[in-house]
Formats: C-alpha cells, sequence, structure tokens
C-alpha cells in the first residue's frame, strides 16, 4: 500500500501520495468541440493555445491532474513497453482530476483493480483487526450490475446494504478517497462509531422469529452471518483472487 501524508489540521484529510499512477492520458486540442468548456478548468496563467496533454494520476486515496504539452503526453502515449516516465516538470500539476459537467464524459470511469474487484488499502484498528477498503460489484434483482467501493470494519461489520455511508457507487478516485476517508474517520471515532452487536441481541431475535414461525433455526451472529454472505466473505474472497 502507498504511504500517504494527511493535513496537520485534519488528520482524516489525505494531502499527498509519496507515489502515483498514470492512469490515463489524452489530449485536448482546439478542434475539439468541447475545447473551450473544459479549459475553463485550467488557470488563465496555464493555458496553451495550441492544446493540452493532460495525464490523470492516482494513487489509493489521492489524485492528480498533470497538464503539459500535447507533444509530450503523444510521446510518453507512443511508449508501450512500460518504460516510459512523465517529466512533470514540463507542465503543472493540479490537486484532484476535474469534475465539471464538461468533462464527464471525457475521462471515464475508472477503477484502482482491474475490473473493478479488489481490495484497495486497508487500515489497522486500535482495538485490533482491519478496516478494509474494498471495490466490488452489486448486481441489482434485474441483473444491472454497477461498480461500487465500500470500507468494512472487522469489529463491528457494517454492510452497504444497510447504511450507504460505508458503500456507494465507484466512478472514479474521488470516490475511492471519500471512502477511505469515512474508514479513517470510523477509526477515530471508534468508540462511538464503532458498536459490535451483542451476540445475546441476535439470540433474542432468532428466539422470536423461531417462536412467531415455528422453527428451530440455531442462532446467527452478526459476524458468522458477515463472514458467510457479507462483507467479510467478499474481501476474503477478493483477497485469494489476489
Amino acid at each position: 500500500m502507498t504511504a500517504h501524508t494527511v493535513s496537520e489540521d485534519n488528520p482524516t484529510y489525505v494531502t499527498r501520495a509519496d507515489a502515483y499512477r498514470v492512469s490515463i492520458v489524452s489530449v485536448l486540442t482546439p478542434d475539439d468541440p468541447t475545447f473551450q468548456a473544459r479549459e475553463d478548468f485550467i488557470r488563465p496563467e496555464h493555458r496553451r493555445p495550441d492544446g493540452y496533454g493532460l495525464a490523470f494520476l492516482e494513487s489509493e486515496e489521492h489524485s492528480l491532474t498533470y497538464i503539459g504539452p500535447v507533444h509530450q503526453i503523444e510521446a510518453y502515449h507512443a511508449i508501450t513497453d512500460g518504460s516510459a516516465v512523465l517529466d512533470v516538470s514540463q507542465g503543472v500539476v493540479y490537486a484532484f482530476w476535474p469534475q465539471e459537467k464538461a468533462w464527464d464524459d471525457y475521462i471515464p470511469t475508472n477503477t484502482w483493480n482491474p475490473g473493478g474487484q479488489g481490495i484497495i488499502t486497508e487500515f489497522d484498528h486500535p482495538l485490533g483487526g482491519k478496516v478494509t477498503v474494498y471495490e466490488y460489484i452489486e448486481t441489482d434483482p434485474d441483473g444491472v450490475a454497477t461498480l461500487m467501493v465500500g470500507y468494512h470494519c472487522e469489529r463491528c461489520h457494517p454492510s452497504a446494504k444497510s447504511d450507504n455511508h460505508v458503500g456507494f457507487p465507484n466512478r472514479g478516485p474521488q470516490d475511492r478517497r471519500w471512502i477511505a476517508r469515512n474508514a479513517r474517520v470510523h477509526i477515530r471515532r471508534h468508540a462511538e462509531q464503532c458498536q459490535p452487536i451483542d451476540s445475546r441481541i441476535a439470540e433474542v431475535i432468532t428466539a422470536v422469529a423461531n417462536d412467531i414461525h415455528n422453527l428451530n433455526n440455531p442462532v446467527t451472529t452478526s459476524e458468522s452471518h458477515c463472514a458467510t454472505t457479507g462483507p467479510c466473505a467478499t474481501i476474503r474472497h477478493l483477497r485469494a483472487r489476489a
């Protein structure tokens, strides 16, 4: 996992990463019909009348936009053996990727892991165990698949199906950064946020359900349910695939 630096004022806010990967490269030239609308993202002092070479960089919890000469990015893109090195001193770097409407269909949805399934990062919980940030695919009853990103705490076993704070659609690095931030907040506020379910509650719920429906089902705790069909099971499968 990449090491990240956080703000001195807010330890859940990541400000930079020790390393970035170049996820997308492209060029934006004046013959593009949306050139002017997209150029609004670029500060006047950084504008280039002949167009822009663009590189979108990201880490697990941060992202940057590099803006440089068109010929530089064309040359970078032409190197296909993995030896290309991006010299950011030839241009400027902005924090985050553009999120204005004009850029929505210019920057494709991307995921950290190929296919949108895998571990992104993980943190140690102060009381033991891990809080894992991961990508997964959620399929609705109609068979429509959605790329998702979420975090999961091994101590209190939250589920995105019941808490939208721990999981939502995965469209790009800004979504992954926000979920990782939520994971960091969960850890720092674990005394109030992390509340493992008392196993006695599961016993009472099971007993009431058995009595109402005349069943004899065994007690299923949140931990065992999570391990078999919940996020813990999903994360276990993702680790095995990796």
